[in-house]
């Protein structure tokens, strides 16, 4: 084979895996973005943190498969940038945005919450650097995940395990780091099968 055949096989070959590269980027996970939802910006300045953990919550609420994940996104913003009554009666204080960095809706949409780059807000008193936190909608301790919010839980995994080189074996529930029932029985009881 001549000198410019195999330059030729070069380029062919090296064209596919662009190609190929291209098409994989475009298939990336779908995530409803912060603009999407028309979140507020921060109200107070936050600490900026490098992603090294994963952490699952819920939102220990009942499921509303009835409301977009744009309303549920709004009105956790506006419970969560003012003091807030919590259900034993104590009081939220304020936080400078959406505690968590990823929301799954009943339906298995996913929405970005809190950018990435910024350390996360809890009730529960646990050190939140360099913790991605996730939070499944519902009342896991009464409700079952949803077979759609599972898949979107193990993509979303996926996605964030190979986007931020954060080990499968760091995943843990809230339940692991502070005193909690969250994420409720019926979603940590699942959690071994995403590590």
């Amino acid at each position: 084979m001549s000198h410019i055949g195999k330059f030729s096989l070069l380029v062919l070959f090296f064209s596919s895996i662009s190609l190929f590269a291209q098409q994989n980027s475009k298939n990336e996970l779908a995530i409803v973005q912060r603009e999407d939802w028309n979140a507020q910006e921060p109200v107070m300045e936050m600490k900026v943190h490098k992603p090294k953990f994963i952490t699952i919550h819920h939102t220990g609420m009942p499921q509303k498969p009835e409301l977009s994940i744009e309303k549920k996104l709004q009105a956790l913003q506006n419970f969560s940038l003012k003091d807030s009554p919590m259900a034993d009666g104590s009081i939220k204080k304020a936080w400078a945005d959406v505690p968590y960095h990823f929301y799954i809706a009943t339906n298995g949409e996913i929405a970005e919450g809190r950018e990435i780059k910024f350390q996360g807000d809890s009730n529960t008193n646990y050190s939140l650097d360099g913790h991605v936190l996730i939070v499944v909608e519902g009342d896991f301790n009464k409700e079952k995940v949803l077979p759609q919010q599972w898949e979107s839980l193990k993509e979303l995994i996926s996605y964030i395990s190979d986007e931020y080189a954060i080990s499968r074996n760091t995943i843990s529930g809230h339940r692991d780091q502070a005193e909690t029932s969250c994420p409720g029985s019926n979603l940590y009881q699942k959690l071994p099968q995403l590590r």
